[in-house]
């Protein structure tokens, strides 16, 4: 059973719960710091609340969802508005944040809004058109009903872009807060003193009355620099917090009369405060978005380079043991074969070990290919290798096709009668085989084997071992056949010193 990734679980007991309750609060937040004195909204925040729920979940218990926050939602407008106008206000909002839901997955977009796009979906299908259609609505509502006497567009446009800055703000907050950081934030000292030089920076725009200390004009603008720091070297999360506390804060300064952009008219303040929000998460929201996306798209290129380096890797590897096996037989070439002796000799040389080399060749071969067949003969040949396999006993020994009908075997012996031994062995089992054939004397298949041992010294070289092996094999030929003949390496050397 596949598990469902946590990112799209559905939303438990306890999410139920504190859904309410956080909608509520961030109702009461609004009201708190985003209300100027002249009742203007300057971002309206609820409403990212049910939407980031929506995204989070992809749509599951939504009814239940809608349910929870409509209910928090009217119970908080209870306070400035009629029971009645409460309820169509929520009802308002209900709309706008299903619409910016519905526009979201027809459009595609990915819910994580990890994606540049998947953002600009995002910005066209909530603070765009979803708002939009929210002000449109809320605008009848305010004067149909709680008596506005303000123009119709005026009210259209104050809801709309209050919800839309809220949706902005809050809902990359809320998602970059509840899926995995994938972003890796290394930080350095240089790092540390911006930061800090940031917050002191705000903290010095944040307290100036009228836009300015001693003269000098320190607006919020002055941010933008620094969130767009931020968003470089901190990552989504921290940029989205970042954008949302200085929105907020500067939001809040309008509310308490400090005046942040100057001494302008009310309705002109707000409006310079919206296009600064609005610059503010385009700045840092869309350039953490960007600086995510490249660093997923470079941690897939990295990851499918891995992948086709190890895929590569993979079929060298194949091609070495396609080119290191005889095609016949399945077993060691003989290129592999010389790569072995080399590796085995140098191998017993610095531990002083016997080093055992057996070569083999199938008695009679040409008149056998003769009378079965060149396809009987090569069955035999892959009988023959299949035996030779079986007898390896221990993970050292080695057996290769040599060339033609001749095999060869490299082995570990300790003494020249268990090598003696080993190639009896092998030579009763290839008779044991009992394979027909006729134009043999004996009737049946069988090989001949010539041995050769030796501890390797420094005057030894791997060619006279090879000789030696196979001058042995020449002699079992002669002496009949189906024998084992063992050559005598130190007589040999013997005549050549002398």
């Amino acid at each position: 059973m596949i598990k469902r990734h946590k990112f799209w679980e559905r939303p438990n007991w306890l999410f139920c719960l504190l859904l309410p309750l956080f909608h509520f609060a961030s109702v009461k937040l609004t009201f708190f710091c985003a209300v100027t004195p002249e009742n203007s909204v300057v971002v309206w925040l609820p409403n990212a609340v049910l939407l980031a729920a929506l995204l989070r979940f992809r749509g599951q218990r939504a009814p239940l969802l809608a349910c929870l926050t409509f209910s928090s939602d009217v119970l908080a407008n209870l306070v400035p508005f009629p029971w009645y106008e409460a309820v169509l206000l929520s009802v308002v909002n209900l709309l706008e944040i299903f619409f910016t839901y519905y526009l979201m997955r027809r459009s595609g977009a990915s819910f994580r809004l990890q994606r540049v796009q998947d953002l600009v979906k995002f910005i066209l299908a909530g603070p765009l058109f979803g708002a939009m259609l929210a002000g449109l609505l809320a605008a009848v509502v305010l004067q149909q009903f709680g008596g506005a006497t303000t123009s119709y567009l005026t009210l259209a446009r104050v809801w709309w872009f209050g919800d839309g800055l809220g949706l902005l703000i809050y809902t990359p907050l809320l998602l970059a807060f509840t899926q995995r950081q994938h972003q890796r934030v290394r930080l350095t000292r240089w790092d540390d003193m911006a930061l800090v030089l940031t917050l002191l920076l705000a903290t010095a725009i944040l307290s100036a009355h009228g836009g300015e200390i001693d003269g000098v004009s320190v607006t919020p603008t002055l941010l933008l620099p620094a969130v767009a720091v931020i968003a470089f070297r901190f990552g989504t999360r921290l940029t989205t917090l970042f954008v949302a506390l200085i929105s907020l804060a500067t939001a809040m300064m309008m509310s308490t009369g400090l005046k942040p952009f100057g001494e302008v008219a009310a309705h002109l303040e707000v409006v310079r405060a919206q296009e600064f929000i609005l610059t503010l998460c385009i700045v840092g929201i869309g350039f953490a978005v960007l600086l995510s996306e490249l660093q997923a798209r470079e941690r897939e290129l990295e990851s499918r380079v891995r992948d086709r380096t190890r895929e590569l890797e993979q079929s060298n590897d194949r091609l070495a043991a396609i080119s290191a096996t005889d095609g016949l037989t399945g077993i060691a070439n003989r290129r592999r074969f010389d790569e072995t002796l080399a590796t085995e000799w140098s191998r017993a040389r610095r531990g002083k070990q016997a080093l055992m080399l057996a070569m083999l060749d199938v008695d009679l071969f040409k008149q056998y290919n003769d009378h079965y067949g060149h396809q009987a003969g090569d069955d035999v040949l892959r009988a023959v290798a299949c035996e030779l396999t079986a007898r390896i006993r221990r993970s050292g020994d080695f057996v290769a096709r040599y060339g033609g009908e001749e095999f060869a075997l490299i082995a570990q012996a300790g003494s020249e009668e268990q090598a003696l031994a080993t190639a009896s062995n092998i030579c009763r089992a290839i008779e044991a085989m009992k394979t027909p054939h006729l134009t043999s004397p004996v009737g049946v298949l069988t090989v001949s084997v010539g041995v050769a041992m030796v501890v390797p010294g420094e005057h030894d070289s791997v060619v006279a071992f090879l000789k030696a092996a196979d001058a042995a094999l020449y002699r079992a030929k002669q002496l009949g056949r189906n024998r084992v003949e063992v050559a005598d390496i130190e007589r040999r050397a013997t005549q050549q010193s002398a």
